[in-house]
């Protein structure tokens, strides 16, 4: 494979087409770099969720962006970089690291935000209104309500044209993520 301007296309190309069939030690790292991504998911702070469970703060994507990254940068391709040199599976991981690094002072700035916030408590009676509006325990009411009130606040810190495009980063990293996906999984059918 040679190098391109596009090195993810290259390799999803040279996969789908089966030219590169990866090795159970590529498989391995692969898994070791899913595991890495769920265990930052578990390591993060509670943040508010809205009721539906995709609800989710981009402070909270931030938070578990910063602690993949760092893990993998820090864990993962020490470990793996030499042992596999040479691997389309290392340079996906690679490039997931690289992707993501136009995103880590966003996330800085915004968990360092986030870490000097306190947000106005609902009142009982708007924490009444908001589960009755939504047919929900008053319980899930107050997290509803503290959801939005978070989300107002990064409103005013990414207004839509920035992250709009910190979103069109974040779909590069989703892009290399499934593309090792189908590496392990032999789904190569996209």
């Amino acid at each position: 494979m040679s190098e391109t301007a596009d090195r993810l296309s290259e390799i999803a190309w040279s996969l789908n087409r089966r030219e590169w069939q990866p090795t159970d030690e590529e498989i391995e790292l692969a898994s070791a770099f899913f595991e890495v991504l769920v265990k930052a998911q578990r390591a993060v702070p509670d943040f508010p969720r809205g009721v539906d469970h995709g609800d989710r703060l981009y402070t909270e994507s931030f938070a578990v962006l910063a602690r993949r990254v760092e893990a993998v940068q820090a864990e993962l391709l020490p470990a793996w970089r030499h042992r596999l040199d040479g691997s389309p599976m290392v340079e996906l991981v690679e490039l997931y690291a690289g992707a993501a690094q136009p995103l880590l002072p966003h996330a800085e700035r915004l968990l360092t935000a986030w870490a000097s916030t306190s947000f106005t408590e609902p009142t009982a009676r708007e924490i009444a209104d908001e589960a009755r509006r939504l047919n929900i325990t008053a319980t899930q009411g107050e997290a509803h309500l503290a959801y939005l009130n978070a989300s107002a606040w990064e409103e005013e810190l990414f207004p839509p044209a920035i992250l709009n495009d910190l979103l069109r980063i974040w779909d590069r990293l989703l892009a290399v993520a499934a593309t090792m996906t189908a590496a392990v999984t032999g789904d190569t059918d996209f």
